[in-house]
């Protein structure tokens, strides 16, 4: 690998260091833990919709790794990053997650579910609007637990 190549790249992991440091604004321990499973999430969750949008090419294998790794961020992985009094700033969760815990974890396990219907479509040689169709079931999950779940800013 080359001087420049070397450098470029490390110019971009120290940029994306300080954009996560940023963006977590100085969160520790689980709150910094659960934000960083929320980041890759939405990185999934936009990269595949740009996808379907027709914004990036469509590639299933990439749409189903993408699904693959927000299924592993839900269900009890999900709600694992919520233990009780896990409210220090600057968490983005509601303390209505633990006045309604069944709740939020049924969307957690909603949601494991759904991302795995997307993984599914996939493996199965689903068609473009088959995915997108599991896909909407799976971005209305996180539009349900965000309406309820997180503190409005």
């Amino acid at each position: 690998m080359n001087i420049r190549k070397t450098a470029s790249i490390s110019a971009a992991m120290l940029a994306l260091g300080v954009a996560l440091a940023f963006a977590h604004g100085g969160a520790t321990g689980i709150v910094k833990e659960r934000m960083e499973a929320m980041e890759e999430i939405s990185a999934s969750m936009k990269q595949v919709g740009q996808m379907l949008r027709g914004q990036k090419p469509f590639d299933a294998l990439e749409i189903g790794a993408a699904a693959g790794i927000i299924a592993g961020h839900s269900g009890d992985n999900l709600t694992r990053q919520f233990p009780p009094e896990s409210l220090m700033p600057p968490t983005e969760a509601s303390p209505v997650i633990w006045e309604k815990w069944e709740q939020f974890s049924g969307i957690a396990n909603d949601m494991e579910t759904a991302a795995m219907s997307v993984t599914d479509a996939v493996q199965s040689g689903a068609d473009r609007d088959q995915i997108a169709t599991a896909f909407g079931r799976l971005a209305q999950t996180c539009k349900t637990c965000h309406e309820t779940f997180r503190v409005k800013k």
